[in-house]
Parts: structure tokens; sequence; C-alpha cells
């Protein structure tokens, strides 16, 4: 069970006065175009506070399973604070013609939709997108509401889109799987560095160090964190190699999230406790998103672009590392279709990578972290320009 959460920063002025509308805004708040999904749009009050994707179930998949996945729907919804009304959009794909019943999978959304409203949540609506028309799977009236259903608008000429898209949005046609990034003109000098470091790592200096080089760019302005890793090779084949550390690459998340002082007491009580202490306590309960606390969105935003421009330098280990701590950044922003992506780049790459194999394992049960439930909590996109009622 695949799944994307996220709380739109536009979502408080959204109007959803109009079926264009909403079916335009669906792409933007997830970030790309869906297919073989369900889509929520989740509300507090009327307003819409939290979209969700999940893929649909196989059709082929039994009632047993089809009832599964219901429950563990609901359970995601449930973890909304004060949700107490949805839409559902499913997207198939499907056209009247090639559909064996129509619409298509009429008995799963109703029995999704039964089972929110048994819990106390309003469905307001059930709407069917295939491939050229979209209709309501509620609506029997074919004077307002014709069998064959409505022509799918042309979103790009809808307000909705418009506005989305003078304020910074752009929906991906594709998931970005870590691919395209340009190789750096000093690749091949960095790499030949890398050997050096490595040898230096397993002293507990040589890991506190290297903590220090990540805080320190985590700490500068973005621009003058790429300048000072394209262009110190040293630096740069110091920080590949702490992707090599186990420890040290799965201290990078809580660095950034959590801060220095956070990241050296967890490394020291990993590394020389027996038993865990109350910073590795809380270390561990960040990576599997169990904390109640908040992230520091904006240092975790400054790791994953410093991520994305290492991959110009990165190969085997240190590359499936790289995709890792992204994919992770994007599971902890709720955007589980985008971290499958990167795990699954991952194990091309290597497909004994442990811990591509283990998020891949979290990310399969649904699990989703606590924050991104929570509208204070959770990551919201910036956008750059404004978005008006």
């Amino acid at each position: 069970m695949l799944g994307y959460m996220t709380t739109s920063a536009s979502a408080p002025n959204f109007s959803m006065a109009t079926p264009d509308e909403v079916l335009a805004y669906i792409p933007h708040a997830l970030g790309f175009y869906p297919r073989n999904s369900v889509v929520l749009l989740i509300l507090q009050q009327a307003g819409l506070c939290a979209t969700l994707r999940v893929d649909l179930p196989l059709a082929s998949h039994g009632k047993s399973e089809e009832e599964l996945w219901v429950r563990q729907m609901l359970n995601l919804v449930q973890k909304v604070p004060r949700a107490d009304g949805l839409f559902i959009v499913f997207y198939t794909g499907a056209t009247q013609i090639d559909a064996q019943q129509w619409p298509p999978r009429g008995e799963l959304l109703k029995n999704l939709a039964a089972s929110f409203s048994a819990s106390g949540l309003k469905v307001r609506d059930g709407w069917h997108v295939g491939t050229k028309r979209w209709h309501s799977y509620f609506c029997m009236d074919a004077r307002c509401c014709p069998t064959e259903g409505f022509p799918l608008p042309d979103l790009a000429l809808t307000e909705t889109h418009l506005r989305m898209v003078l304020a910074g949005s752009a929906p991906a046609t594709q998931l970005w799987d870590g691919g395209g990034v340009q190789d750096w003109e000093n690749k091949d000098i960095i790499r030949d560095g890398i050997q050096a470091k490595l040898e230096g790592i397993s002293e507990l200096g040589g890991r506190e160090s290297l903590i220090a080089s990540w805080a320190d760019l985590l700490g500068d302005d973005p621009a003058i964190a790429e300048k000072k890793i394209r262009f110190q090779a040293s630096l740069s084949a110091a920080l590949l190699a702490s992707l090599h550390d186990k420890t040290l690459r799965d201290l990078l998340p809580y660095l950034a999230g959590r801060g220095e002082k956070s990241a050296f007491t967890a490394m020291d009580e990993i590394l020389r406790a027996t038993e865990f202490g109350e910073a590795s306590q809380d270390f561990s309960e960040f990576l599997l998103g169990t904390s109640q606390l908040c992230p520091d969105w904006e240092r975790l935003e400054r790791l994953w672009y410093i991520c994305r421009d290492l991959l110009g330098i990165a190969a085997g280990t240190d590359h499936a590392a790289l995709l890792c701590l992204l994919g992770w950044i994007e599971w902890a922003k709720g955007r589980g279709s985008s971290a499958l992506a990167l795990f699954r780049a991952a194990l091309r790459i290597d497909n004994e990578y442990r811990l591509a194999q283990l998020l891949m394992r979290l990310l399969e049960t649904g699990e989703m972290p606590l924050w991104v439930a929570d509208p204070v909590k959770a990551w919201h996109r910036k956008l750059d320009g404004q978005m008006s009622a």
C-alpha cells in the first residue's frame, strides 16, 4: 500500500466550487499526475486540509485483500486531526468501452465510502476519472449526471492551474528517480580522494569532524554551500566517504531535522553506550517517523539539495546512500510515491543495499510519519507567488 499525503500551503484559499477546479488542483497538490490511484481530499469544517494518494488495489485481488485495503485507508485518514469529511476520486484510466463495469471499481468505492461514513466522516462525493471523461459514482440522475459522464476539462486553461503555475507549481509527468544530474567536471579528482578519507572515519574524532562538516553546510546559505562542495574537492570527497559509514549516513537526517547538538549526543550514545539513552531513542523515533516533535524543514530542505548536487560525483555505495537520503526526506514530507521512485533507483544500483530494502518495507506497510497528518507540523511546499481566494 503505497501512499502520499501532504498538507498544501494553498489549501486554505483553494476553492472547491467546481469539479473542473478540483481536478485541476489535484496534480498540483500531489506534485504529479496520478494514475491507477485513489485520491482523497480531506476536509476540516469544509476547508481542505490534506490530500492523500494511494495506489488502487489490483482488480484481481480477492474480497479479503480489498477489505484490508479499506481498513488501511480509514486508518490513514483518521491520523489527520479533526478531519470531518472528504472527497473520493478514483483515477483508473479506463474507458466505458474497455471497462467490465461502469463506472469501474464501483463496489470498491462503495465499501470505502461506507467505511468512512461509519466512522463519522462525511463523504461529499465520489468521482471516477478515466482517460477522457469523469463522472460521479453517487449521482444517478441522468438530468444532471449523464451515464457517459463529462468531458475532462483542459486543466491548463482552468483558473486554479494558472494560479498554481504563477505561484511556482509545476506537476511532473514522471516521478524523479535521481537521474539526469550532470557529472561534475572534477568528478574523477574527487573520487580519487575518497579512499584516503575512508581510512580516517573509524576513529571517533573522524566521525565528529565529518558531522561538523555536514553541520556547517546545513547552516550555510544554500548558494554558499553549493559553491563549497563544488570547488573544495577534499570536502566533497569527505562527504561522500561519510556515506560509507552507516552510523554517519543514518545520522544526517537527524542532524538536519534536530540540530548539531542532538546529533553529536546521539552519535556518542550509539558508539559508546551498550544501551540507548534519551538522545539515541529520539534519533530512532525521528528516523521511523514516530516522534511527536516537528522537524526543522528548512534544514531538511538544505540537506535534500546538497544530496541532489552530490549525485553529480556519486558512484556505487555513496550513490545508493544519497538516493536513500533523498527518498527518506520525500517520505518525511509525506511524498511516498516520490520516495518509492528513489528507493527503487537505489536498489537498481545495489539490489542488496540494506537501507533501501528497509525503507521500501516501511513504505509497503503504508507507514507515514506522525507529523505528516498534522497541518501544524507537516511540510508545506513553498510557492514563490501569492495565492488568493
